[in-house]
């Protein structure tokens, strides 16, 4: 299973500090950032997966 998620409102100095708190957040949850974009300077758009660390399922 799939999730995608938006991050706004990023700027220069708070970038790392949201994407790594998302992916904490999702991971607790079980899931894996598969791919991450950025279609906007203020915006990230991350793409998780569920399933198994290292499993193909």
């Amino acid at each position: 299973m799939y999730r995608t998620e938006v991050v706004e409102w990023l700027t220069a100095a708070n970038v790392a500090e949201k994407i790594n708190a998302k992916a904490t957040e999702l991971e607790r949850e079980g899931y894996r950032l598969v791919t991450m974009s950025f279609p906007k300077p203020d915006q990230a758009v991350m793409v998780f997966r569920k399933g198994l660390k290292g499993s193909m399922l």
